[in-house]
């Protein structure tokens, strides 16, 4: 069966993004007016540096690009982002960016971070399945299911060490912490210490990752139609539907 998805954006959709976009934007504007003041080496009195507010900076230019980036595909480039994909985008930068970095909720919540990465790892999965699903429906490629969740698992794993590797050169090219090698005071971890975030996104990441491989494989095995509504498409193409 042919079916196409009408691309409609709701009203929660339009106020959450219109919510965490201006929040961003002052967080931006009061990350990069501090960068010109805050010292530059950590006190007992002194929790943020210049470098912590570059990082703030970095992060929320990072996330507002990824707001607007949604738009930018269902207007120039016609694809249909499903709703309850771009609301759990949004909602992940404003954990992440906002609360993560902006709250400290890093340093303030325990596993804060580790939680973030297992719903990316999951999200990025999601995505892998969406890319490969998409072109199985356009008749360009064909993967058996298995395959496609082989390709899920795999495509949110060499994400997730992209990024890794992304924040390993931000800290050596500005010093900062990313990585989280130091804890809030800029104390350095020792040993196995000093790799335990990273090591440990990396195992979050995985188990994120097969969980919802596992999902989409038995999704498209039992031909559950629900899964197409996690599913990106370009809004000239039919969906085939058997």
């Amino acid at each position: 069966m042919i079916k196409t998805r009408a691309s409609k954006t709701t009203k929660t959709e339009k106020i959450v993004f219109f919510s965490v976009i201006s929040l961003m934007v002052l967080s931006f504007l009061w990350a990069f007016g501090n960068i010109f003041f805050a010292p530059l080496e950590y006190t007992t009195e002194v929790t943020l540096i210049k470098n912590d507010y570059i990082l703030m900076t970095t992060e929320s230019i990072a996330a507002i690009f990824v707001l607007l980036l949604p738009t930018i595909l269902e207007k120039k480039w016609k694809y249909d982002i499903p709703s309850k994909m771009h609301i759990f985008v949004i909602l992940f930068l404003f954990a992440a960016v906002f609360l993560g970095e902006f709250r400290r909720f890093h340093f303030l919540v325990p596993h804060w971070d580790k939680m973030l990465h297992v719903v990316s790892g999951a999200f990025l999965a999601s995505l892998g399945f969406s890319i490969i699903q998409t072109l199985n429906d356009h008749d360009i490629i064909y993967m058996n299911p298995f395959f496609v969740a082989i390709f899920s698992f795999s495509f949110a794993i060499m994400i997730g060490t992209m990024w890794e590797l992304y924040e390993y050169a931000w800290d050596v090219s500005f010093n900062l912490n990313m990585m989280k090698y130091m804890d809030e005071f800029g104390n350095p971890y020792v040993g196995l210490a000093a790799l335990k975030d990273t090591m440990g996104d990396l195992f979050v990441d995985a188990i994120g990752a097969f969980f919802m491989s596992v999902i989409g494989y038995v999704a498209v095995k039992l031909d559950r139609l629900w899964i197409h509504d996690f599913i990106i498409y370009r809004q000239s193409y039919p969906v085939n539907k058997k």
